[in-house]
Order: structure tokens, then C-alpha cells, then sequence
């Protein structure tokens, strides 16, 4: 995660499927980003159980073979039983950046809050965040990549007669994300 803020730069990188013989900064585009792809496919996405299941599955199928990428893609998704569609297009065929966002809180009138979240970037990944209520306890909330199926912007519903004081998107910075100064929420 350290390395990315140094190479996935606006105009600079290339998306993963560039042939290496083509590519500008080979470290990053055939070493590191294909690294950082997999931990975020095993621990944010699959998690570790759903995804060694499946690439054991692709190694089987393929040992001694020549798989392309599709391949990969085909038994990761018929493996883990999750369309990975959505991943696949934005660490493979884009550049895209994930930015996840905090914007506000605004407390409703059942004693509860609506967080506003955002994703700023233009890679989706599911949300973390921790929700932190002003008796001093707080809740991790864990959503998954759908909410952002229906746009850049959304509304998370906190439980009634908690409000909340204090939002920290993506607390364990397991995210690449491209500007963590927008991750926090105090009130």
C-alpha cells in the first residue's frame, strides 16, 4: 500500500493487462499492482477462506497449462460465487483510483444519525467504516461493493437513539485510497 500513492499517478500508469514489453514503469504495472490486486481480492473482497478455496481451484485446473486472463477470472467467480466483474474492470482494464469519503452526518429527529458517504474516486470497493456515538461506544459497519451501484453518493442509516460523533472510513487503511484526509467525520 506504502508504494501506491508513488506510482498510481493521474496520466502515468497503465492499466494491468498493458504488455510488459509496452509498459512505462514495469515494477509498479508487472509486480506491485498485481500484489496489491490479490490482497484486496483475498481480505477486502473474497476474504481469506472464499479466495485460497478458489485459487486452489485455479491452480488445479491450470498446472501445466497456459491460462489466460479470463481464465483466472472464470474460476474466481465460479468459485467463489460472486460476479467479480466490477473488480476486474478497475484494477485490470482502468487506472481507476478508489477515493472513499465521509462527508457529513446529519442527526434525525428518532435520535439517530444518516451518515453521508461518498466514493470520490472511480473505483468501487466495499465500504468500512467504525460509527463512534456520543455515550463513547462504537460499531464497525462493513457494506458491501452494491452500494455504490447507484451512483457515487450514499446515505447509510444509523440505529435510532444512537447518534453518532465521530465516522473514520476504511479505519485499518486496508485501501489504497488516494486521499485519506476525507476518511474522517468528528463532530
Amino acid at each position: 500500500l506504502h508504494l501506491y500513492p508513488d506510482h498510481a499517478t493521474p496520466g502515468q500508469e497503465q492499466p494491468l493487462i498493458t504488455r510488459p514489453v509496452e509498459s512505462r514503469d514495469l515494477f509498479w504495472t508487472g509486480y506491485q499492482k498485481p500484489a496489491l490486486m490479490m490482497q484486496q481480492l483475498r481480505y477486502q473482497v473474497l476474504g481469506p477462506d472464499r479466495f485460497d478455496r478458489a485459487f486452489r481451484r485455479y491452480i488445479a485446473t491450470w498446472a501445466f497449462r497456459h491460462p489466460t486472463p479470463a481464465d483466472f477470472f472464470r474460476v474466481m467467480r465460479d468459485e467463489s460465487g460472486m460476479d467479480l466483474d466490477w473488480f476486474w474492470r478497475d484494477w485490470i482494464f482502468t487506472t481507476a483510483r478508489p477515493d472513499q469519503a465521509v462527508d457529513s452526518v446529519r442527526d434525525r429527529e428518532d435520535g439517530g444519525s444518516e451518515v453521508y458517504l461518498s466514493n470520490r474516486g472511480d473505483m468501487v470497493m466495499p465500504l468500512t467504516m467504525v460509527l463512534t456515538f456520543e455515550d463513547g461506544r462504537s460499531e464497525t459497519v462493513a457494506l458491501p461493493v452494491d452500494l455504490w451501484n447507484l451512483g457515487s453518493r450514499f446515505t447509510h442509516q444509523g440505529p435510532a437513539g444512537r447518534q453518532v460523533v465521530k465516522v473514520v472510513v476504511d479505519p485499518d487503511g486496508a485501501l489504497p485510497d488516494t486521499d485519506r484526509r476525507n476518511n474522517v467525520w468528528s463532530k
